[in-house]
C-alpha cells in the first residue's frame, strides 16, 4: 500500500539523518582532538580552565614514584617543590602551560601517546577521560641537591646518566613557587632576569675553557696532536692584534705535553692550534656534538651557536673560538651531552625526560628507545677521558668530597661586561663514568671554585648508594 511505503521512505530519511548527524559529530570532535590538540593549552580555550579544575588530570612523578605535580579533589593543582618548576612546569587557565604540564599534555589527560581515537570514545562515555600518571626521568634527590647547590645564583645545572641519555636533574635560578604562579605571572614575566626561562636548556652563554673539549676532540681526531705532543709557550701568541696570554701552567713559558696545555688551560696553545686546524675540522666536530641545531628533547631546547650567522670566518675568530670565546654561545644541556659523550667511549645518547606513562600501577607507555650516534673514535675518547681527568687530579678544579674519581673541565667564560661565567663540566666515577653534569653560574668568577664544587655535590648525590 501508498501509506505502507510512505512510511518505510520516512524512516530511512530519518535514519540517514540520524547516520548523518552521527558522522558530523563524530568527525568534528575528531578534528578538535587530532589536528587542533593545540587548543587544549591555548590560554583562550575555557576547555583549559575546565580541565584545570578537574580533579582527574594525572600525576608527574620522578623516576621512583616521587609525587612533583598533582591535582586535588578540588581540582586545584600543587607542586612539591620550586627546584623543579622549569622542568615540571605550570599550568594556568590565564597562562597556558609549560615544561613537562606541555609536554606530556595529552598523556596527563588521558590521550595514550596523543591517542584521539581513546579520548574520544572515553569523552563520548565517560565524559571526560582519566588522566595517567607520567614519570619523569629526573630524580628529585639529585634535583634537590643541584638546587642546594647552585643555589640563589643565576644559572642552571644538569646532570645525565651517560649510557641513557636520562636528564637526573635539569636546575635553573632564578625560579618561582610553583603554587603562586597565578598571581606571581605578571611580576614573573616583567622580572629583567628572565626567572621563566630554563637556562639549561635555553640559556645561552660563551664557554669559555670548557670548549677546549671540543677543539681538543678535533685536534685529536685529525692527528694534529696526541696527549704527549710537546707544545711550546714562551710568550703571548699575537692575532689579528690580539696577545693571548700563556698564562696559568705552574712551571711558567716552556716546553710541555699538551695534556698539560689541556689541564692548565692555556689559551695560546688553544688559539695557535686551532688556526692550524681549520674553520671546517672544528665545525664539523661542533656539529657532530650537536652545535647549531636545537637537541632532540621533550622540552624547547636552544640551538648552540659556534659562528653568528654572517660573521667571516678569519683567523682572529678562529683563535678565539678554539679556547672557548668568540662568538661561541652554548647551553648547558649542550655541554653536558659533550662531556656524556667522552665519557661514554665518544657515543652521544640523545637525552630523555620520560621514563614511562602509568595508568595507577599499570604502564602503559616506557620510556622512547634510546638514541644514539658516534662522535669520536673510541681511542680519542679514552684520551680526552684522561685528559680530564688531570684537570682534577691537578687541582684545577675543587669538586668537594667525593668517594670515586672524577674527570672535567672548568671554565671562566669572559662576558664583554668585565665579569666572567663560571663553568665546569665533567662525570663520574672517572674509570667506570656514570653521570656526566655541566654547570654555568652567571658571573660566578672562576669555573674551578665556582661552579666545580655545585658539580661535586651533584655528583655526589647522584651517586650515592
Amino acid at each position: 500500500m501508498r501509506f505502507e511505503r510512505n512510511e518505510e521512505s520516512a524512516l530511512r530519511v530519518a535514519g540517514l539523518v540520524v547516520i548523518a548527524t552521527t558522522i558530523v559529530f563524530v568527525g568534528a570532535l575528531a578534528y578538535w582532538q587530532a589536528f587542533r590538540d593545540d587548543l587544549n593549552v591555548n590560554p583562550y580555550n575555557p576547555r583549559l580552565a575546565a580541565a584545570l579544575s578537574e580533579p582527574h588530570r594525572g600525576r608527574i612523578l620522578d623516576r621512583d614514584g616521587e609525587v612533583l605535580a598533582q591535582s586535588l579533589p578540588d581540582g586545584r593543582r600543587v607542586y612539591r617543590t620550586a627546584a623543579a618548576v622549569h622542568v615540571v612546569g605550570y599550568l594556568s587557565a590565564r597562562y597556558g602551560a609549560q615544561g613537562a604540564e606541555l609536554a606530556f599534555n595529552d598523556e596527563l589527560l588521558g590521550r595514550r601517546g596523543g591517542d584521539w581515537l581513546a579520548a574520544l570514545r572515553s569523552e563520548v562515555i565517560r565524559g571526560t577521560p582519566r588522566g595517567f600518571d607520567v614519570r619523569l626521568t629526573i630524580d628529585v634527590d639529585v634535583q634537590m641537591a643541584a638546587a642546594l647547590a647552585l643555589g640563589n645564583r643565576p644559572g642552571a645545572a644538569v646532570a645525565i646518566d651517560v649510557r641513557t641519555g636520562d636528564v637526573l636533574a635539569m636546575v635553573s635560578w632564578p625560579n618561582w613557587d610553583p603554587n603562586a604562579f597565578a598571581t606571581e605571572a605578571p611580576t614573573l614575566l616583567a622580572d629583567p632576569r628572565a626567572p621563566l626561562l630554563n637556562r639549561a636548556a635555553q640559556g645561552l652563554y660563551p664557554p669559555g675553557s670548557t670548549f677546549k673539549v671540543v677543539t681538543a676532540a678535533a685536534a685529536l681526531s685529525e692527528g694534529l696532536v696526541t696527549p704527549e705532543t710537546l707544545v711550546t709557550c714562551n710568550e703571548a701568541y699575537v692575532i689579528g692584534g690580539y696577545a693571548v696570554s700563556c698564562g696559568n701552567v705552574p712551571q711558567g713559558p716552556g716546553t710541555y705535553p699538551f695534556r698539560d696545555a689541556f689541564a692548565y688551560s692555556v689559551n695560546a696553545v688553544f688559539a695557535r692550534l686551532g688556526v692550524e686546524l681549520g674553520w671546517q675540522p672544528l665545525l664539523r666536530m661542533a656539529r657532530a656534538f650537536g652545535f647549531e641545531s636545537p637537541i632532540p628533547f621533550d622540552l624547547p631546547t636552544a640551538a648552540s651557536q659556534v659562528v653568528a650567522g654572517d660573521a667571516p670566518l678569519s683567523d682572529t675568530l678562529l683563535a678565539s673560538t678554539a679556547f672557548g670565546q668568540g662568538d661561541l654561545l652554548v647551553t648547558p644541556l649542550q655541554m653536558a651531552l659533550v662531556a656524556a659523550t667522552v665519557a661514554n667511549g665518544g657515543v652521544l645518547v640523545e637525552p630523555r625526560l620520560l621514563a614511562g606513562v602509568y595508568d595507577g600501577d599499570r604502564e602503559m607507555e616506557g620510556p622512547p628507545p634510546i638514541r644514539t650516534r658516534r662522535v669520536l673514535d673510541g681511542h680519542v675518547a679514552a684520551e680526552l677521558r684522561d685528559m680530564m681527568v688531570d684537570v682534577v687530579a691537578k687541582g684545577q678544579a675543587n669538586m668537594g668530597p667525593l668517594a670515586v674519581p672524577a674527570a672535567g673541565k672548568t671554565g671562566t667564560a669572559e662576558t664583554g661586561r668585565g665579569t666572567a661565567h663560571a663553568w665546569f663540566i665533567g662525570f663520574a666515577p672517572a674509570d667506570d663514568p656514570k653521570v656526566a653534569v655541566a654547570v654555568v653560574v652567571e658571573d660566578g668568577g672562576r669555573g674551578g671554585e665556582v661552579a666545580a664544587p655545585v658539580a661535586g655535590a651533584i655528583l655526589k648525590a647522584a651517586l650515592a648508594p
